[in-house]
């Protein structure tokens, strides 16, 4: 789509009352990304969206989908779009099928193109064989797979997910990710919120940060990572284990910081391969076995944390 990318926010306010909640967004989506917006609660992630899909007006500037700007066309480009909200949207008096059926119905496809569909989303969303079930008896992760398919009835060009892993176990998260991955690689564009910084890190193409309602930083992760970290990070998992004594051992190395967990020993260096030979020989003189050591740029989430404060 060129250097303006398919989607553009150009300039864009939103004010409730005398308060901006988003101040001066600037953004490009291109075609085919999948596409994080990371924040804390109440940074605005959700106004963005709300204003991305139609639903609000930006107090000024402009949003652009394909160069026609969305607010004034928002009927027509409404059908490029899709949408699985925080609550969901999908009714639990409903079967599975009849919920993909209304959807359909909803944007004026045929009946064979709803059965077609239908079968084609069970199969994508691994809910084939449940077809009967009413939404209500689903599962928390059935539910939002369901939501999921919904929103991608009519085959949209976008799909847009509001913190589509909020209060799900690690595992469910895990495999609502894996699906997501596979819809973006199916030439979806993908743009989703989320306040788990680690989890949306392993999807994205490019990563936006929002923060008190402006965008810090917006790049790829390894960009964001090379550009705001000066540090590696290494972590080292031993045995016995002692992690807290080890620590204590490691002061005189002039580490920008260690951090002590249950599982594993992480330490920040700006040299990482000076400073490496001399954690070997003390881990070993304190008798604790190198079981793994893992050199890396430190997560996005300590990106985060770095240039939010928070």
């Amino acid at each position: 789509m060129g250097s303006k990318g398919l989607i553009s926010f150009q300039n864009v306010v939103k004010r409730f009352g005398k308060r901006n909640v988003l101040d001066n967004l600037n953004l490009k989506i291109d075609n085919g990304e999948f596409f994080g917006i990371v924040g804390l609660s109440g940074s605005g992630k959700t106004t963005m969206l709300n204003m991305l899909i139609g639903f609000s007006k930006p107090s000024s500037g402009k949003i652009l989908f394909s160069d026609n700007e969305i607010w004034k066309k928002q009927h027509r480009i409404s059908n490029y779009f899709g949408f699985s909200t925080q609550g969901g949207s999908t009714y639990g008096g409903l079967t599975v099928r009849e919920n993909l059926k209304y959807f359909g119905k909803m944007y004026n496809m045929s009946k064979s193109d709803i059965t077609a569909r239908s079968t084609e989303l069970l199969k994508l969303v691994e809910l084939t064989g449940n077809e009967n079930l009413l939404a209500s008896e689903l599962s928390t992760g059935m539910q939002k797979r369901l939501d999921i398919a919904c929103a991608l009835m009519h085959n949209p060009e976008v799909l847009i997910l509001d913190e589509p892993t909020k209060d799900l176990d690690p595992f469910l998260r895990k495999e609502i990710l894996a699906m997501l991955k596979k819809i973006n690689h199916g030439g979806t564009t993908i743009v989703m919120t989320s306040h788990l910084l680690d989890e949306i890190e392993t999807v994205s193409d490019k990563l936006a940060i929002l923060h008190n309602g402006k965008i810090i930083c917006c790049d790829t992760p390894l960009n964001l990572k090379n550009t705001y970290s000066q540090y590696d990070e290494m972590q080292l998992k031993t045995y016995p284990a002692n992690y807290g004594d080890l620590a204590k051992s490691l002061q005189g190395l002039k580490l920008n910081k260690v951090v002590v967990k249950p599982e594993s020993l992480i330490a920040y260096t700006s040299n990482a391969e000076g400073v490496l030979p001399k954690i070997w020989s003390i881990a070993k003189k304190r008798k604790e076995h190198i079981v793994e050591l893992k050199l890396s740029k430190p997560s996005i989430e300590e990106i985060f944390e770095s240039i939010t404060g928070r």
